[in-house]
């Protein structure tokens, strides 16, 4: 795959992005509980953060679809790396909520650019290796950068960790600087241009909508925000409270988040192999059980447990990833993906904000170790439910 030049170097932006997010994964919460000590502050705090993506998601698709998706993606991390820069120097959580609204808002808008362009430089027979490529090298440098995170936390804190990611998106914009990606065919009209966005934010959302894969997807996803949000807020205060490990809650918080990560690479590496076996919706299917992880933590196990257990939930959520991207990618056109990724996107990210505040809320009512299992056994469950409601499984069979 890193032989097509214009994908190697999309995919070098990515892993220098998710390297980057992955530092401030952990570094934001530490940041924001260190200041607060506040779990639904921790949690109001990732709401604020993903409001503007929500927003914003059905703008950004119909300007991925009608703009440079190249220039996009180069301004937006450009912006990102000057944002990120300044949280060392800032100690109010409100001026925090601010900064990372405004790195939200450059997510936004680079997001399904970004998503729009994989299959865009990639033959279509190649889409799952591609999105294998992308997912393995996601997991990796996440399992690097919270032990990077950590590392830099010993040594000074939270706060410097944040110019790790503040490099990571100017690496980012210079491999973007060099990708060149084909341009998107659209049709011609007379239209103005406030006429034709409404007209094409409107096509998205209902590409969304009637299309069984992109809503049974969809509504999975949004449930599996709440597992998300599990292992940002309810896993943190879980290492802080329910097993009192003091000083070194931060670096078996790092390693929890690492060991997650790691179990997505191993995952995505498997992931072909095993979608020859037995087929993609099964990959799926697996990876949509793999919330079923998460009840043992509500008997407060051993550590190496909840060690094992979260490799496992990243080893086979990979599957899940891998394969629904490549449904979407298939099911989408060309000159409608920018606005159908927007569309998905921006109900992912609302089903994020309302998860991480419910999550934030219910942790220190249930306590971190009932609200752990609570998740897994209602979104290990419910996944595949919502794929057989919503047509989702139906349409993937006529599909073949």
């Amino acid at each position: 795959m890193l032989a097509i030049r214009a994908f190697l170097w999309l995919w070098l932006s990515q892993v220098s992005t998710q390297l980057g997010e992955s530092v401030a994964l952990v570094a934001m919460p530490l940041l924001v509980y260190g200041l607060t000590g506040s779990a639904e502050l921790l949690g109001a705090i990732f709401v604020v953060q993903l409001l503007p993506r929500v927003v914003l998601a059905p703008v950004a698709g119909m300007l991925a679809d009608r703009l440079d998706r190249r220039r996009i993606m180069l301004i937006a991390n450009v912006a990102r790396a000057g944002l990120v820069a300044v949280l060392p120097f800032t100690e109010s959580p409100t001026a925090i909520a601010f900064i990372a609204a405004l790195v939200a808002v450059g997510t936004a808008l680079s997001d399904p650019a970004e998503m729009a362009a994989v299959p865009a430089v990639v033959p279509s027979g190649l889409l799952v290796p591609a999105l294998s490529a992308s997912q393995v090298a996601t997991s990796v440098v996440r399992v690097g950068g919270p032990a990077l995170a950590a590392g830099v936390i010993a040594l000074a804190g939270p706060g410097p960790a944040f110019w790790v990611q503040a490099l990571c998106f100017l690496f980012a914009a210079g491999c973007v600087w060099r990708l060149g990606l084909p341009a998107v065919a659209r049709e011609a009209t007379a239209e103005g241009l406030a006429t034709a966005a409404r007209r094409e934010i409107a096509e998205g959302l209902r590409v969304a909508r009637d299309n069984p894969v992109v809503r049974g997807i969809t509504a999975v996803e949004i449930l599996w925000q709440l597992v998300f949000a599990s292992l940002v807020v309810g896993v943190l205060v879980y290492v802080e409270e329910a097993l009192r490990l003091g000083e070194e809650s931060a670096s078996v918080f790092s390693l929890l988040t690492a060991t997650f990560a790691g179990g997505t690479a191993l995952g995505a590496l498997a992931a072909r192999g095993v979608e020859r076996r037995i087929g993609r919706p099964r990959l799926m299917a697996i990876g949509y059980l793999a919330p079923l992880m998460l009840i043992p933590a509500g008997f407060t196990p051993p550590l190496p447990v909840l060690f094992v257990c979260l490799f496992v939930l990243g080893f086979t959520d990979a599957w899940a990833v891998i394969a629904m991207q490549t449904y979407l990618a298939e099911a989408v056109p060309d000159q409608l993906r920018g606005r159908v990724y927007a569309a998905w996107l921006g109900a992912i990210t609302l089903a994020s904000a309302v998860a991480c505040a419910l999550i934030g809320w219910l942790t220190p009512r249930l306590g971190p170790p009932a609200t752990l299992a609570a998740v897994g056994a209602l979104v290990g469950i419910g996944g595949p439910v919502l794929l057989w409601v919503t047509g989702c499984i139906a349409a993937l069979r006529r599909r073949g």
